[in-house]
């Protein structure tokens, strides 16, 4: 396998992630300031004025939005932390780079969110927030979070809140509209190891990104489930939503089997791929993938109702050699729900 040069010899003008030491102490240091020092004001230092974010419910562009966000959340949730799990960055031209940052949050709710009033609770789960940064400013990100997990912990239906968010969508403020034109969730990436919805990826790692969305068309669409072997080691570990954590090949199988017994008819799109390598972790590569279907299988969402369904998703794996050693996959299944529960509602 070849060796990628080290993070600061790429070939990235350094200005384009000034003032910190490297593509990933951007990531890190900024998003501690904005967190965990609450200096939500240094969104603006490194956040586009007319910024576009994807999320699993739709679509906000522009810098006020961000803020008025951010500022909701931290009251909701004024003791929140976060785990910088990974930052896998690769560029995108000499001024350009795309960070897919994985995190582990947790935190206390203690003022009014989302959700409903504070519940003096704690709860953790894990994010990926996918980032386009151009000359220093992000201009695009694709949020994904596993969204069940804190209602688990805060002791919610997620069955009402899905309800709720259905017609009160907590980005948009009103009810979720059709996913098919949403610029996340739309479209289609005909080779994303060369060009995905970040732009077009330099000519490094190909073999491996390749190896990955094969792994895709192969296990997931064509549920070749009895070709996991070929591409992950036999002591793979998946963490993935709600924190479950499965190991070695038999339960990874049955991880994918289950969300796709519930979208029986469902075809999974790679539409970003983004790989580094380092001394300290090794090669890994970082996937937003895009899962459409229908909602007429296995009832794990409630009754099956034919919804029509748009999943958007993150995985992040680690690699030894031509086999994947460990898989973080996230998406955010209150969302699912929530589109469920819609259709539901508007059938009646």
């Amino acid at each position: 396998m070849e060796k990628e040069i080290p993070d600061q010899q790429v070939d990235l003008d350094p200005a384009c992630y000034a003032p910190y030491a490297s593509p990933r102490r951007f990531i890190t240091d900024w998003t501690d300031k904005i967190w965990i020092t609450r200096g939500i004001g240094r969104l603006g230092d490194h956040y586009a004025p007319d910024i576009k974010v994807h999320t699993c419910y739709g679509e906000t562009y522009g810098f006020d939005d961000v803020i008025s966000n951010s500022l909701q959340k931290m009251v909701a949730f004024p003791n929140r932390g976060g785990g910088h799990d990974d930052v896998i960055w690769e560029a995108r031209g000499p001024s350009s780079f795309v960070s897919s940052h994985r995190v582990f949050n947790n935190a206390t709710h203690l003022g009014h969110w989302t959700y409903g009033p504070p519940t003096g609770k704690e709860w953790v789960n894990r994010g990926i927030a996918h980032c386009l940064i151009v000359d220093g400013k992000v201009t695009e990100e694709w949020v994904i979070r596993d969204e069940y997990a804190v209602l688990e912990h805060l002791g919610l239906d997620p069955f009402e809140i899905a309800r709720q968010l259905a017609v009160r969508s907590p980005v948009l403020g009103a009810e979720i509209g059709s996913l098919d034109n949403a610029p996340a969730l739309s479209g289609t990436v005909d080779d994303p190891v060369a060009t995905g919805i970040s732009g077009v990826r330099p000519a490094r790692f190909e073999r491996e990104c390749a190896r990955v969305r094969e792994m895709f068309e192969d296990v997931w669409n064509r549920r070749l489930f009895d070709a996991v072997g070929e591409y992950f080691d036999d002591t793979i570990v998946c963490q993935t939503v709600r924190l479950r954590r499965v190991m070695n090949i038999a339960p990874y199988q049955l991880e994918v089997m289950k969300l796709l017994a519930a979208f029986p008819d469902a075809k999974i799109e790679v539409r970003d791929i983004v790989a580094n390598y380092s001394d300290d972790l090794g090669l890994r590569i970082a996937v937003i993938w895009l899962l459409r279907g229908t909602y007429c299988g296995s009832p794990i969402y409630g009754p099956v109702n034919r919804a029509p369904v748009r999943i958007l998703g993150a995985s992040h794996f680690e690699l030894r050699g031509d086999k994947i050693i460990r898989e973080w996959r996230i998406y955010d299944e209150i969302a699912v729900m929530a589109q469920i529960l819609k259709a539901e509602t508007h059938a009646a």
